[in-house]
């Protein structure tokens, strides 16, 4: 993709600024979050189990060891009107297979607030996929929902799906797609979809042109519940 860039972390490249940018790769990185770190709320635990999730603690990380998810690095979700990056949208979708057959309720993500500015808007749009077996999203299915970005890591978005109209059939893969729209709450979001701890897997971005797919790296952290 064109135009894009991505910042480094400070530990990576002793020789640069912490937050620089680079043109590389196609995608925006956010680096590792140097900001004020909230509390973990424990996310949902259905007696059942989520249909996914990949929120787990990493007892052998060094920085903010008690979150779900991983501070070192994430990808932005961006509104054109965001402030790290001004005119660049990005959204990002993630798939996961279904452990479980039912309606989803909530859909938890590692989304928090980029720290690096100061953002115009805090909300973004979830929607669930089905797969198109071409490693990218296909057809959504029921409603999209909006969700708030969390302050800070280690917080946690909730999207309620509750009367979204969104069932799901076990061992089947879907997609959760992040997105942003035109609207004063969205238009201006800058935010990071912070890494899963220990998790690989493939993932997609799209900058206004389309979904592209990349090969497996370290998905966002996120609940399907």
């Amino acid at each position: 993709m064109r135009g894009k860039t991505f910042i480094t972390s400070c530990c990576l490249f002793v020789l640069m600024a912490c937050g620089t940018a680079f043109a590389q790769q196609g995608k925006l990185r956010s680096g590792p979050y140097s900001g004020p770190v909230t509390p973990m709320v424990s996310p949902d635990n259905p007696a059942v189990g989520p249909f996914y999730s990949n929120l787990v603690q990493d007892t052998t990380a060094t920085c903010a060891p008690g979150c779900l998810y991983s501070t070192q690095n994430g990808y932005f979700v961006l509104g054109p009107n965001n402030c790290f990056s001004p005119g660049a949208t990005q959204w990002i979708s993630y798939s996961f297979l279904a452990h479980k057959s039912g309606t989803v309720n909530t859909v938890q993500l590692a989304i928090t607030d980029s720290g690096f500015c100061v953002a115009g808007s805090n909300q973004f749009t979830v929607a669930i996929y089905s797969d198109a077996c071409t490693n990218t999203p296909g057809t959504q299915i029921g409603n999209a929902v909006v969700a708030t970005v969390g302050a800070a890591p280690c917080a946690l978005a909730t999207a309620n799906f509750s009367g979204a109209g969104v069932s799901l059939t076990a061992a089947t893969r879907y997609w959760v797609v992040v997105t942003t729209s035109g609207l004063s709450t969205q238009i201006a979001t800058t935010a990071v979809w912070w890494n899963a701890n220990l998790a690989q897997a493939p993932y997609n971005l799209n900058d206004g042109n389309g979904w592209i797919a990349f090969p497996a790296a370290s998905p966002g952290g996120f609940a399907v519940n």
